[in-house]
């Protein structure tokens, strides 16, 4: 969990928050490349969960369709071929007489 070397492993750590201060400096980018968590405590009891911010998302307000190829319909084009269409106005023709 607590590794007093390489700091958090991948795994949730637990610390009492008088080490946490002392260490925090070292923690923190520690954890940051481990991905792990650290549980602060006080007297025992969880006070603080830490985890480090994920990134590798894009800063485009498009998220995940920021870098992707994206095809839309020709908005200026029928939704239905000409000979459909006939038909669909003859059909409307013969219920509305």
């Amino acid at each position: 969990m607590y590794n007093q070397v390489m700091g958090p492993t991948s795994e949730v750590a637990t610390i009492p928050i008088s080490e946490f201060r002392q260490k925090c400096l070292t923690l923190l980018p520690a954890m940051a490349e481990s991905g792990g968590e650290i549980i602060v405590t006080r007297r025992g009891k969880p006070l603080a969960v830490v985890s480090p911010v994920r990134t590798g998302g894009s800063d485009s307000i498009f998220g995940i369709y920021a870098d992707g190829d994206i095809s839309y319909p020709d908005p200026t084009a029928p939704y239905y071929p000409d000979e459909e269409w006939d038909e669909i106005v003859d059909a409307w023709d013969a219920n509305t007489k």
